[in-house]
Parts: structure tokens; sequence; C-alpha cells
């Protein structure tokens, strides 16, 4: 990614609403991967990946939380 391309992404994620800047990125995104060649199945392949991380997110993020609640629960 080059620094205009980078530059025009801050400027998307820092200075307009989340569901308005993730409409535009993911339109921007999918309009690259278009133009490079991407076929619809490695779209959807994509698209799967990054829900996967997104899960993956999740999971940590409830286990920490659950261990944080055990921890508490063991001190008081």
């Amino acid at each position: 990614m080059d620094m205009s391309r980078k530059g025009t992404l801050n400027m998307i994620m820092n200075n307009m609403e989340p569901a308005k800047a993730t409409k535009i990125l993911a339109k921007t995104l999918y309009k690259e991967l278009k133009k490079n060649g991407f076929s619809s199945k490695a779209i959807v392949d994509f698209s799967t990946e990054i829900l996967e991380h997104l899960a993956q997110d999740v999971k940590n993020e409830q286990a920490s939380k659950k261990a944080v609640k055990q921890d508490l629960s063991l001190i008081g």
C-alpha cells in the first residue's frame, strides 16, 4: 500500500463514524480486489478468513473476561 492510500485509509478511519467508514472501506477493498484479478470465490475466501479472525478475537475476549471473573471470585 503506497503512502497516498495509507493516508486515505487513515482519513477514512479517523474522521468518519464507524458505520460509514466500514462501508467505504469494504467497498474500496472489494474494488481493489476485483481490479487486481481476484475471482468471486477468492473474495469469498478472503471474507471467510476475516470472519475467522473476528471469531477468534471474540473467543479470546470471552475467555479473558471469564478468567477475570474467576480471578475476582477467588479474591472476594
